[in-house]
């Protein structure tokens, strides 16, 4: 009953109602966006999005479906030429490209992996399949190797990484199960591919705040706080409801946006591609994460929760600490928007993948090279935040019991 009653006092508040207003907004808004994110070109060349769009999409998509062989690269890589022979590709008319394109989309996930494959590491290319020959293809594989070697090796680049870490990233890339099996895969790639799934998550998280802000502090705004604390369970129990309060609103709000984002998206755009290696998408082409999308989307929703949960933990130790609502909404904001823009700096650039708003981000990190060595291994940095700030959210949550119960009335 207790604990039910600090979450009433919390959803009762009109402007915290205001806010879940907003999240449910941006939810709506959010998922709108991503699902238009996916586009269908028909042979008149006319643009569609939405339902049918990647319906169609899919089907055209899903003749590609198998491993990616040799074979199927030759062939991507004739069909290609062939379209790019046809009138309609050389016209100046941009209708009579998109039918030039519309014929291009069935393969345009291998035609886009070529380009990737056969480019400069970081620099890529459009219209590199364009000069790739048949007998070429056989060499796709090993040309993203080739393609990180190459990278290491460059004068700029050359002492960023020690001996070690350039064999450990080189030994990621050929650990690469291959050849890649394709599929249709569009809904993943526009909920994990994209930013709006991390934005939304940022969001989400400072609505948390502003919600748990107030538990703490709220009895002494109220002028409340002798009442509270000189009843029988007012350093005890009181304070546990308000821990459980916050924990649930954080668990129940956070896991509610992303899930209902997610089902909407998938629904929409279909749920086939989840076992996809992440790297037949171009986004994560040059990850040294070797998953599947299934496992991205675990990986990357996991570490968000984690992430919130330190963050909202946070924000209710400060509000009980300094009894001031204001200060402790404070505490989401600087955690989630203020490291982008200091990560920027190239002196703080290193640091600033340790913090925990890289929790929010975690299927746009798939590609960064941030490593690290403990216990004489190298290890990425997802794999090193997400057990972080598992281990101090479990350090963090129980001091606040400590720090509210002892708090002194005034």
């Amino acid at each position: 009953m207790m604990l039910l009653f600090e979450i009433k006092k919390v959803l009762s508040k009109p402007l915290n109602k205001a806010a879940l207003l907003i999240l449910t907004a941006v939810l709506v808004i959010g998922s709108v966006l991503a699902i238009r994110d996916v586009r269908y070109v028909d042979k008149d060349g006319n643009l569609s999005t939405g339902i049918l769009a990647a319906r169609r999409l899919q089907d055209e998509k899903s003749q590609w479906e198998g491993y990616l062989t040799e074979d199927v690269l030759r062939q991507v890589i004739q069909e290609n030429a062939a379209i790019n022979s046809l009138p309609e590709a050389s016209s100046e008319d941009i209708q009579e490209n998109n039918k030039a394109a519309a014929m291009k989309q069935g393969f345009s996930d291998i035609r886009e992996m070529i380009n990737l494959a056969f480019s400069e590491f970081d620099n890529f290319d459009y219209y590199r399949i364009d000069g790739i020959s048949e007998d070429e293809a056989g060499n796709f594989y090993e040309q993203r190797i080739a393609g990180l070697k190459n990278y290491l090796n460059r004068e700029e680049i050359e002492d960023t990484f020690s001996k070690d870490e350039k064999e450990w990233l080189i030994h990621k890339y050929e650990s690469l199960d291959t050849p890649l099996y394709y599929e249709y895969a569009d809904g993943w790639k526009a909920l994990l591919d994209s930013q709006y799934l991390p934005t939304l998550m940022m969001i989400t998280v400072l609505i948390i705040g502003f919600l748990v802000a107030g538990i703490f502090s709220d009895e002494f705004t109220w002028k409340a706080d002798s009442i509270f604390f000189s009843t029988r369970w007012g350093r005890g129990k009181a304070v546990l409801s308000k821990m459980g309060a916050g924990f649930l609103i954080t668990t129940i709000l956070y896991w509610s946006v992303v899930l209902l984002f997610s089902g909407i998206v998938l629904a929409v755009l279909g749920f086939s591609g989840s076992g996809c290696a992440v790297q037949t998408g171009v986004s994560n082409w040059n990850s040294i994460y070797n998953i599947t999308y299934l496992q991205d989307y675990v990986l990357s929703t996991f570490g968000g929760y984690i992430g919130s949960l330190f963050i909202a933990t946070l924000a209710m130790l400060v509000s009980a600490k300094t009894h001031s609502t204001v200060f402790a909404i404070t505490i989401p904001f600087i955690l989630t928007c203020i490291p982008p823009f200091v990560g920027k700096l190239e002196v703080f650039a290193r640091a600033m993948t340790l913090f925990p708003d890289q929790l929010l981000f975690i299927n746009k990190n798939l590609e960064e090279f941030a490593l690290y060595h403990i216990g004489g291994r190298i290890l990425g940095g997802i794999a090193i935040i997400i057990p972080l700030y598992l281990i101090l959210f479990c350090l963090v949550f129980p001091i606040i019991f400590r720090v509210y119960g002892k708090t002194q009335m005034k």
